[in-house]
């Protein structure tokens, strides 16, 4: 669920009646992972109660957070069953911090990343990689991950959102992190399903995982995920640029709790309809990539035991020519 927590909209977001239908309709649909994003989600009084709902039926619950606040939701969380913590961290260097982030709580937040080690729940520490900020502090990073038992991802920047301004300055490419790990490499495995990722085991048992969006087809290509607006609005994609789907209009125009649910069904339905990937995938093109006009393809979404689903003349020969010119590197 994306969400912002200004004082002009809180009255807008949603409520947990509106998440109790999310998740019956999502329930029906097969839907049983749900993350829990912002703006910063422990900002609501009810977070608790938002990850006991999403609970039901054993389902997988997460959160990313700027973990700030996490404290003041401890040992509530765990009691609900959280499954795991993403917490964004990108400096550990107190200057490089605040320029980051705009505060001063890096000392805060070392202190609630133990605390919640202290309670036993997994945690991912979320690392965007950034040119002339935080580069010194990858090393860091891993020794921190080794000592709170952690995984970390080191996230490209995306030019989504304010990034849009800054991503020549400071973007960094995901293959600048594998040079600088590249003596701790024990073994690479792969996620397919989600955005077919990376996962690096290092010589101190701690597991990195690549998050690299940037003109990256198979990214897209694993992405399996609907957006939940904290207004009550669906999204294909943090990148659709298309007018959202809006369920609250719809549900005005319904009495019933099963008639609520149908109209949620089917908003969920029309959006995962708009999906596409934003890196489309080049046919016919050599490596490295070449400019200029692409023939263009849609890669499906993976199936359960992670094969991929293709459409588009001749898809299946190109991605496997993609495939055995790079090898496991084209999954980066």
């Amino acid at each position: 669920m994306e969400g912002y927590r200004e004082s002009r909209v809180m009255k807008e977001e949603l409520s947990l009646e509106e998440i109790r239908l999310i998740k019956e309709a999502s329930r029906r649909l097969g839907i049983f992972a749900f993350k829990i994003t912002g703006g910063e989600p422990t900002l609501r009084d009810d977070l608790v109660d938002i990850v006991r709902i999403l609970k039901e039926d054993n389902s997988y619950v997460s959160i990313t957070t700027n973990a700030s606040l996490i404290h003041n939701h401890l040992p509530g969380l765990v009691d609900a069953g959280i499954n795991h913590v993403n917490v964004s961290l990108h400096a550990l260097n107190e200057a490089s911090f605040q320029r980051i982030t705009g505060s001063k709580m890096l000392k805060r937040v070392l202190n609630n990343l133990r605390l919640l080690r202290d309670y036993n729940v997994p945690v991912k520490i979320n690392f965007v990689i950034l040119r002339g900020l935080n580069e010194k502090d990858i090393p860091k990073i891993i020794d921190l991950a080794a000592e709170l038992g952690a995984m970390v991802q080191f996230i490209e920047l995306h030019p989504v959102g304010k990034a849009v301004k800054t991503f020549r300055e400071h973007y960094l490419p995901r293959w600048r992190v594998l040079e600088l790990l590249e003596e701790r490499i024990v073994s690479i495995d792969y996620r397919l399903g989600l955005h077919n990722r990376p996962i690096i085991v290092l010589d101190n048992g701690v597991k990195v995982e690549l998050v690299g969006p940037v003109g990256n087809f198979l990214f897209c290509a694993g992405c399996t995920r609907i957006r939940v607006t904290y207004d009550f609005k669906l999204l294909p994609c943090l990148n659709w640029e298309g007018p959202p789907i809006e369920v609250r209009p719809r549900l005005s125009k319904t009495t019933s709790f099963d008639e609520k649910i149908s109209v949620i069904i089917g908003a969920i339905k029309e959006a995962n309809k708009l999906r596409r990937p934003f890196v489309m995938y080049p046919l016919g093109a050599k490596i490295p990539v070449p400019r200029g006009k692409w023939r263009t393809m849609r890669l499906g979404l993976p199936k359960s035991d992670g094969r991929l689903v293709y459409t588009g003349k001749d898809s299946e020969r190109h991605l496997k020519l993609y495939l055995s010119e790079w090898g496991k590197y084209a999954l980066f």
